[in-house]
């Protein structure tokens, strides 16, 4: 997590705290890069739009979270509720959902989350990844089976 913005084909929207995109021009994958602390109101702000962009394609997509800081935190403060509605939000073309952090609590807290909440079915399709260069590995991985 160098700070750096990536390379993108097309940028959706951005703020200061955030910034969504199709990371190549096919849209297969589409990125959030996290840039600064965010708030609840924020990820209600980028999650329903990106998930109308991932619906709206004809094909398969991969959603990555981008966290460009390691301070930040994983979901904004309080609130599991809100958590719950972001995760029930389940574009079916969205094939796996990638967080690109360098820590271990995230797996952890989306392992507990998944439990308390009953979303083991969904949850099979997030994973946790320490690079930019690993979630890439990750989407091959799965297209490769996938043929």
């Amino acid at each position: 997590m160098n700070g750096h913005l990536l390379e993108v084909a097309e940028v959706l929207k951005e703020s200061e705290v955030f910034r969504l995109s199709w990371f190549d021009a096919e849209k297969t994958i589409i990125v959030t890069e996290i840039l600064k602390p965010w708030t609840w109101e924020d990820a209600f702000d980028v999650v329903p739009l990106l998930n109308r962009m991932v619906e709206q394609q004809p094909h398969d997509v991969y959603t990555t979270y981008y966290y460009h800081i390691r301070s930040i935190a994983l979901l904004p403060k309080g609130g599991m509720a809100n958590l719950r509605r972001l995760l029930e939000i389940d574009p079916p073309n969205e094939k796996l959902v990638i967080f690109v952090r360098q820590d271990n609590l995230t797996r952890q807290l989306m392992s507990v989350v998944s439990k308390v909440y009953g979303l083991n079915k969904i949850m099979g399709k997030y994973r946790f990844v320490t690079s930019w260069q690993e979630a890439m590995a990750q989407i091959e991985a799965h297209k490769a089976q996938a043929t």
